[in-house]
């Protein structure tokens, strides 16, 4: 199976999208939702591939070696101060998120 990058994806649903949006329904014409697209054309939706994908990484993180720089700058906590008000979202953290919500623990 070919692997396709998310600009090939994003293009891909893009162009489907441009093919299937408009339509007559009982000689009256209307927009299908993205639900109804997806339906047709039976792909996730973008979302679920950007947090499938995100959890690939993250499997390949745990398997990496221990003093891999890719590794230590995604699971590492920074030093230093961040600035004040709101934390900004952490890539890790979503991607614990998400296997929370699939039933994941540990």
């Amino acid at each position: 199976m070919l692997a396709l990058s998310k600009k090939d994806v994003i293009f891909k649903r893009k162009a489907i999208k441009n093919d299937l949006r408009s339509y007559t329904d009982y000689g009256i014409w209307r927009t299908r939702y993205n639900s109804e697209l997806y339906t047709l054309y039976d792909e996730l939706d973008i979302v679920k591939v950007i947090k499938i994908g995100r959890l690939v990484w993250l499997g390949y993180l745990f398997r990496m070696q221990d003093l891999d720089p890719r590794r230590n700058l995604t699971l590492l906590k920074p030093e230093g101060t961040r600035r004040v008000g709101k934390p900004l979202l952490r890539w890790l953290k979503s991607a614990v998120e998400d296997l929370k919500n699939i039933g994941v623990r540990n």
